[in-house]
């Protein structure tokens, strides 16, 4: 089995190693995020948002995360 490791030299490089120390977070904000837009879109989960417009951030979001190689599914 492969490893890999990052190593960051501390303090200069401390936002960076916060940054990857949250990515699993960062990523399972993404994925909620996307599933409460795709909820809203499958079951109208909440009748006050436009359909129109959650489509329109759904797909600025998707687009987003392919421009850094990212997927969410």
């Amino acid at each position: 089995m492969a490893n890999g490791s990052l190593s960051f030299t501390l303090p200069e490089e401390q936002d960076e190693f916060e940054r990857a120390c949250k990515a699993g977070c960062v990523y399972s904000v993404l994925s909620l995020f996307d599933n409460e837009l795709r909820s809203h879109l499958r079951h109208n989960s909440h009748p006050d948002w436009d359909s129109t417009t959650v489509e329109e951030i759904r797909k600025i979001l998707y687009d987003l995360i392919a421009d850094y190689g990212i997927q969410i599914h």
